[in-house]
């Protein structure tokens, strides 16, 4: 279903970057793989660092627990994505408009 939404909005998705946020432990992590090679196809710019929520941190949610500590864990390598999703849509948006201008 997520590759078909993705499909349907194709010409909108390329030439912009993308981040990935999964959850779980391996299952999450070859889920965002699977997605880096789609987003390729969608000639989109997945950006190198995503952010896996460890299933711990998951369990401590649902049964009421402390989730802080493990989101702690995350946080540097949260900024650090969001970091990079900040500079390549900068990019991107600024090479789409001079491609865009090139052409009138």
């Amino acid at each position: 279903m997520l590759k078909n939404a993705l499909d349907w909005v194709y010409s909108e998705w390329n030439r912009k970057a993308v981040a990935f946020v999964s959850y779980g432990s391996a299952m999450g992590a070859r889920g965002v793989q699977q997605l880096r090679e789609t987003a390729v196809e969608l000639q989109l710019a997945p950006v190198r660092i995503s952010v896996h929520i460890p299933v711990a941190t998951l369990l401590a949610h649902y049964t009421g627990g402390d989730v802080d500590a493990g989101l702690a864990e995350l946080d540097a390598r949260a900024d650090a994505l969001i970091d990079d999703l900040l500079w390549w849509s900068t990019a991107l948006k600024t090479a789409r408009a001079n491609t865009e201008g090139a052409k009138q």
